[in-house]
């Protein structure tokens, strides 16, 4: 939406809907769940039980026919709009009647002063517009809001007419009923919408949506929160403390807040029921009741303090302990904390502050450890002070005693502690009940071993705290596998199709496009296409963003520009999002013009067919005539930047104009129009034309973007090796910061400012390269221009890498600071830590496309994890080491003996205690005693606990839960098709050959789908693969010799990956072929009708319908070439099982795959060629499952005086240098009598499983069709065809197919007979 620069309001609308999903049907989109998850029956039993009562409440509907309202009720399709959102707008006419399932929508009538006043309100099971059902409104009579939340449920016009064509008697008598005006009543509620006061009628209320109650709300939890730490902390620690005015007035305050909290719940605070705002009193205090909070709202407001007034002291409790044990009914507040918190989260959202989800719930497990840990803080130090209380003199059967904190039998009344022993009992008790919960257990505080008590409460402690802990995990392991779930696909993903580029052996150009539209996806739109996207939004938000943007371009488009806002709309329904990366062409010459395509946003270069530029095209409609005309494209269209694109398709257009019955009209425009057309064709043809003046071509050449001199490439070599020495780097300063302000107490060796200096100086030469030398991509752009890459970077991190480089270790040292100073004057640099991420991801990649190792996305995020894990274990052991070294009491340093060692020796003690206490192990060998020691320590053990330990478990429970979901789905499918096949009694051998296709899958594929890869890529990239497969072998077959290069550009767009499995039979002769095929991948076995087999070689056109072209066209064989293989050698042992490629014309057959050292073999090409001159040899090397290295090449030029050519033919690479020597020897002879053929077809068999691209005969013949209309010189007879929208039919296509080949078959005998008489009468 961002990228899009949506009006604000209609990115609100968009996210409340989500909010309300998510919010009311727990992110469910029921729309979803109808249309995808249940079977049709089951799907309209439900539509039924939804809409009935709303269906059978109208009157319109009421008393029709059974079958008539079954099919209405499956109809209608859900609406959601929130509260305030206009449903029938000014500026678009209704096209469709609303029942309303859910909420309160108010109609309003628009004055003369502009103005719209509400007339009348509706309820549940309520409708409004329906007169548009029956009338075409070329503008709305009334608008409609929605007052709530609203559910509306919608029945389409066009649904609607083809609904009363099946029931005829139905539809008229609908026609006859007077339609339902704005004065009339729509509601069965009748309840009309007033203004201003109505007299002591009114009644005041509270809306649950008011910002005074979302305030209200955050007061009360803050009171609660205040409750519930300072009741237990003077219960527990204030001994011999009185009530003073302070704790009265603070405490009597909330008191008074929670007291009108009951009252605003009991009578004033409305609520909704089912949509419905509630505002009577009556329903309010009964609504309340029976919630169940009014209770313990109650309970918690009983003054049961009053007692203290006859019973101020119980020793050892003083007054104000005794004081806050009979305040503790006010805990029963604590039930509504989490209610409390959402609904203060929910009033944050709707003031637009957004917190992440996740960082929310993390921070809940936090707190809930913590305020779980003063509790049992609490209740810890109140068992030792009452065991304190009644010891007897020299027996001390308490832990507080054991630890310093009691240094005298406990007296009531006695002196109160002050505040520093205050604070040392507090933090001893939390120390030791966040080491317990944490499952750190130091064991330097413990349960005393002769109190009991005291030891029953640590068991139960200990219970609770490996409960708590494991909860803890489990909601790290929900927030993780939520976390970065969004990157988490993306990045799986990109592996898939990393993979698929890699077995398909892509060239590097176009891995590289195909990479760089996913870098640009995750950029602009997190990875998540732009269909897919719209897919999440309901059709009507969809609808109106899609018309906000095309609608400057619809004004100025031919035929659309003058239609209705209705069949716009409808338009809309059927326009697709595409997005063309610079270089990509959106359409060529020549080209089957199948789309209407709308760009507003890019730069696009129209080109003639020789590639030269003669106009760009920024944010307008392309291909306009020849959409409209049924006719191929103009010119070609090349992308210059990143191009957002929406685009309608032919025959989507087409099923608009018969489903709105506007064909007849379309026709009409375009008679009347003709001229216009015509003009706006010579327009673009004139240019053309014009290229060929000198001047034009000069003006019109074609721009080629040339990489400035001394730019570096992101890709390149040095660019990667500068990001792993920027890693190498950053690491080193932030292991190294922190230790000089820890541990440095000495001059600052020269090595280390020798080391420093250099780094200042590499991160100045660094930003120096990315302001004049370092090429960026930028949304799937390159960027190579330094003021382009250069106005970004400053933009971008320039500020806070300037702050990095600032040469302060050379200051430092020049000007004689040392020890401390010298790492606090450089912590600034540490801002290069932001950075670590991008460089490790960089050095991954560069380590995948530039090595044979291979780091998957699990592996560097379990690197990456580790490596936080080292760092954060780092950081706390030197501020750790700090404050045991600025301690002014005895720290740990002197306690632990440390204070005359080496810097080393401490700084290992230091890590040594870090890490133990991270990973919760808690050793406690290294002793820990002040105040400020504790804290930290609490610090570190709610860190390592949450993040580090309970973090990194649940990082690597998810993914290995993502890397075995694959297999589980895998296993999951075999079960389930082995269930199903033994229900239905499949055969034993339809078993085995299903189970060794998922074998296949699983093992050769890696689960990878090409339907789904190439589905996911935009139409630009999903051509190129598809043509890089199938325009040579196309472009070849005399099946095409009458198509243009854009002719056969169409063929490659409407062919379809298509999977062989062993001994399919993709072709038979004498049998129907309706698909002709383009092997990829795998072997696959020719057989003609002599009986003769050979190989097919990868690129090999298949199927009657090309062997039928070529034999229209030569006609049958009638010689043989004889090759045999005598031998092979030189060979290089990394190409492993070769084979060789025969070529002679357009016909290529291959030997078989030479596993060892015997190349012998005979191999047979026919031809109807009467002399042979050349043959095209091409070794290549078999790869199982993947895409065959080519070794090298070489041609054979035929001596046709020899009976026998005899060969050693130099096999060279690309780059001219010998790979092998093949001998062969060559005979061109005449066919023999068992070796002629009958027919042109050939029996082709899959071996083993093959990869194929696959075209259908009833689509080939359709586009000849096309081509044929398209040079129709009357515009009625092209586009009777394509308006009328009739498919040929089958049989059809085959009589027309083998009418073409028999008059082909002729003119080719003909011209031969001619030959032959010319060559007799010579």
């Amino acid at each position: 939406m961002e990228n899009h620069s949506r009006p604000l309001e209609q990115v609100k609308r968009i996210r409340e809907y989500f909010e309300y999903i998510e919010r009311e049907q727990r992110g469910i989109s029921e729309d979803k769940i109808l249309h995808k998850a249940l079977p049709d029956h089951l799907k309209s039993e439900v539509l039924m039980h939804i809409t009935h009562a709303m269906v059978s409440k109208c009157p319109h509907f009421s008393n029709r026919e059974l079958g008539f309202q079954r099919q209405l009720m499956t109809s209608l399709e859900q609406r959601f709009f929130s509260s305030r959102s206009m449903i029938i707008t000014p500026s678009l006419p209704s096209d469709g009647m609303y029942f309303i399932k859910k909420g309160t929508v108010d109609l309003l009538s628009e004055t003369k002063m502009g103005e719209s006043i509400p007339f009348r309100r509706l309820g549940v099971d309520d409708y409004f517009s329906e007169d548009s059902l029956t009338d075409h409104w070329d503008c709305n009579p009334y608008l409609a809001v929605s007052v709530t939340d609203s559910e509306l449920w919608y029945l389409n016009r066009f649904v609607f007419y083809r609904l009363v064509e099946n029931f005829l008697d139905e539809g008229a008598q609908l026609s006859k009923l007077e339609p339902i005006k704005k004065a009339n009543t729509h509601s069965r509620h009748d309840t009309t919408v007033t203004h201003g006061n109505s007299g002591g009628n009114s009644v005041f209320f509270i809306h649950p949506d008011n910002y005074f109650i979302q305030c209200w709300f955050g007061l009360i939890l803050t009171i609660t929160i205040y409750t519930m730490m300072t009741i237990p902390f003077r219960y527990a620690f204030m001994e011999n403390h009185e009530i003073t005015t302070i704790w009265l007035l603070l405490d009597y305050f909330g008191d008074f807040i929670l007291f009108l909290d009951l009252l605003i719940r009991s009578f004033f605070l409305a609520y909704y029921d089912d949509s419905h705002l509630v505002t009577e009193k009556e329903r309010i205090w009964r609504h309340y009741y029976e919630s169940g909070k009014m209770k313990w709202h109650i309970a918690s407001l009983i003054p049961i303090e009053v007692s203290a007034l006859y019973q101020p002291i119980l020793c050892p409790m003083w007054k104000l302990q005794v004081w806050s044990l009979f305040r503790m009914n006010k805990l029963f507040r604590l039930l509504e904390i989490p209610a409390l918190v959402t609904s203060v989260e929910s009033s944050l959202a709707k003031l637009g502050v957004r917190v992440p989800k996740n960082a929310i719930r993390v921070g809940k497990v936090i707190a809930v450890i913590v305020f779980s840990a003063h509790f049992i803080a609490c209740l810890f130090f109140a068992i030792a002070s009452y065991n304190q209380y009644h010891t007897t003199e020299g027996s001390h059967t308490n832990w507080a005693y054991m630890n310093g904190l009691f240094s005298k039998p406990l007296l009531c009344p006695d002196q109160h502690p002050d505040t520093r022993d205050l604070t040392r009992r507090y933090i001893a008790s939390l120390y030791w009940s966040i080491a317990t919960l944490t499952t750190v257990g130091y064991g330097d505080i413990t349960a005393h071993q002769d109190s009991v008590i005291e030891i029953l409460f640590a068991s139960f402690v200990l219970i609770i705290g490996t409960a708590t802990y494991t909860l803890v995990i489990a909601l790290l392991d929900d927030i993780v596998s939520q976390l970065d779930v969004t990157s988490s696909l993306y990045k799986t993903k990109a592996d898939k199709v990393h993979a698929y580029c890699e077995m398909e052996a892509l060239p590097d150009t176009l891995k590289s496009k195909i990479h760089a539209y996913y870098d640009n996806l995750w950029q602009r739109q997190l990875g998540v296409s732009g269909n897919k996207i719209l897919s999440f939004f309901p059709d009507y938000y969809r609808k109106e963003m899609i018309i906000d943007i095309i609608r400057p371009y619809l004004r100025n488009t031919l035929f659309l520009k003058d239609c209705s806002a209705n069949f716009i709309a409808h338009i809309v329904n059927c326009i697709s999002y595409e997005l063309y990366l610079p270089g990509d062409t959106l359409f060529h010459e020549g080209e089957r013009c199948n789309s209407l395509i709308l760009l507003y946003k890019g730069k696009v270069h129209l080109l003639n067919s020789k590639g030269v530029k003669f106009k760009t095209v920024d944010n307008g409609v392309l291909g306009e005539t020849s959409f409209f005309c049924f006719e191929p494209h103009l010119c070609s269209a090349k992308a210059v930047d990143t191009c957002q694109t929406f685009c309608l398709s032919a025959s989507d257009f087409v099923s608009c104009l018969r489903e709105n019955k506007m064909t007849e009209q379309f026709k009409e425009y375009l008679f009347k129009n003709t001229t216009q057309i015509l003009i706006l064709k010579e327009s673009v043809l004139k240019m053309i034309r014009n290229l060929k003046s000198s001047k034009m071509k000069k003006m019109a050449v074609e721009e080629k973007s040339k990489i400035p001199k001394g730019v570096i490439l992101p890709d390149t070599l040095s660019r990667c090796s500068w990001d792993a020495m920027l890693l190498l780097q950053t690491a080193f300063l932030a292991f190294i910061i922190p230790y000089q302000i820890s541990f440095m107490s000495h001059d600052t060796a020269l090595s280390l400012f020798l080391i420093d200096v250099n780094i200042d100086l590499f991160f100045l030469l660094d930003i120096y390269a990315k302001l004049n030398k370092f090429a960026v991509i930028k949304d799937g752009s390159l960027l190579s221009s330094p003021k382009d890459f250069r106005a970004i970077y400053l933009k971008s991190s320039f500020k806070g890498d300037l702050i990095c480089a600032a040469p302060v270790s050379f200051v430092a040292f020049c000007s004689g600071v040392q020890d401390t100073r010298y790492g606090l004057l450089r912590i600034t640099q540490l801002i290069r830590i932001r950075h670590f991420g991008k460089y490790l991801n960089s050095c991954a990649i560069t380590l995948n496309s530039r090595t044979s190792l291979s780091i998957s996305t699990e592996k560097l995020r379990i690197i990456q994890i580790f490596i936080i894990m080292l760092f954060l274990c780092h950081w706390f052991a030197c501020i750790f080491h700090l404050i045991g070294k600025m301690s002014k009491e005895q720290g740990w340093i002197i306690a632990d003996e440390s204070n005359n060692s080496s810097s080393g020796e401490r700084y290992l003690r230091s890590f040594y205690w870090s890490l133990y206490t991270v990973t919760t192990i808690g050793y406690g060998s290294i002793p820990i005693h002040t105040n400020l020691e504790r804290i930290f320590a609490m610090v570190v053990m709610i860190g390592g606990a949450v993040v580090c330990d309970a973090g990194i478990t649940a990082i690597l429970t998810s993914i290995i839960h993502n890397r075995d979901q694959q297999s589980g789905e895998n296993s999951r499918r075999i079960q389930c098709t082995n269930k199903y096949m033994s229900t239905c009694g499949v055969s034993e051998d339809t078993q085995i050959r299903l189970l060794d296709y998922y074998r296949y899958d699983d093992t050769e594929l890696g689960n990878i789908n090409e339907n789904e890869i190439l589905a996911d890529l935009p139409s630009a990239l999903r051509e190129e693969v598809i043509r890089h497969f199938c325009y040579d072998a196309l472009r070849r077959s005399e099946l095409v010799n009458d198509f243009s290069d854009g002719a056969v550009g169409s063929l490659v767009k409407m062919m379809e990956p298509y999977l062989a499995i062993p001994n399919e039979n993709l072709s038979v002769i004498n049998e129907d072929c309706d698909n002709m095929f383009v092997l990829k991948r795998g072997q696959v076995k020719c057989i003609d009708s002599s009986g003769y087999e050979n190989f097919l070689p990868l690129g090999t056109l298949i199927g009657h319908i090309a062997t039928s072209s070529t034999h229209a066209l030569v006609g049958f064989p009638s010689k043989v070439l004889e090759i045999n293989v005598l031998n092979g050698q030189g060979f290089r042992t990394k190409y492993i099982n070769p084979y060789i490629i025969f070529t002679l014309g357009s016909t290529s057959v291959r030997s078989s795959v030479k596993k060892n050292n015997n190349w012998r073999e005979q191999i047979l090409i026919k031809t109807a060629s009467k002399e042979v001159k050349k043959i095209f040899v091409t070794v290549r090397s078999w790869k199982n499952g993947q895409q065959h290295d080519t070794i090298g090449s070489s041609e054979v030029q035929m001596n046709m005086d020899s009976t026998e050519n005899s060969f050693k033919v130099v096999i060279r690479d690309t780059t001219g240098k010998s790979a092998g020597i093949i001998s062969l020897s060559l005979i061109f002879r005449n066919m023999r009598r068992h070796e002629v053929l009958d027919t042109h077809e050939r029996t082709a068999v899959a071996l083993e499983y093959c990869h194929l691209y696959c075209l259908s005969r009833c689509k080939f013949e359709e586009l000849k069709r096309y081509f044929e209309l398209s040079n129709s010189d009357s515009n009625l007879n092209r586009l009777l065809y394509h308006s009328t929208g009739q498919p040929l039919h089958k049989a059809d296509v085959n009589a027309n197919f083998n009418d073409l080949c028999e008059e082909k078959h002729r003119a080719c005998n003909i011209d031969h007979s001619k030959t032959d008489n010319n060559q007799s009468s010579n």
